[in-house]
């Protein structure tokens, strides 16, 4: 009579055993050691360092800086102009009224004087 003997015949593949990191810990020894993850399926640019990044970073946002800048004084100036093209049509309105004004006086002074004239005896005889 034969008796089954399991170690006998073919056999699973055994793993080795592997002491945890921090020592022997309960039911662990079996568990393999993680690794970082592989990311392959991501861009290239997200593969770059962080120190890569962050210099990528500090570029563009300096970049930034200066086209908000550049931005600034375009509107700067064309500010200044529009304010300056105000004050100048508000000095010809004014010059213009003031012209009126001295037209009208002149007009009234000039009857004042006819009025006078008028009284002297010289000139009504």
């Amino acid at each position: 009579m034969e008796v089954d003997n399991p170690s006998a015949g073919p056999s699973a593949p055994v793993r080795s055993l592997a002491a945890s990191k921090n020592g022997r810990t309960a039911g662990k020894a079996h568990k393999e050691s993680k690794s970082a993850a592989r990311r392959s399926y991501l861009s290239r640019a997200s593969k770059q360092g962080f120190e890569h990044r962050k210099e990528l970073e500090s570029k563009r946002q300096a970049m930034k800086g200066v086209e908000k800048e550049m931005k600034e004084e375009k509107e700067a100036e064309q500010e200044r102009k529009r304010t300056a093209i105000k004050e100048r049509r508000e000095r010809q309105e004014e010059k213009q009224r003031l012209e009126l004004v001295k037209a009208k006086m002149s007009a009234k002074k000039l009857q004042r004087m006819k009025k006078r004239q008028g009284r002297t005896k010289k000139i009504n005889g």
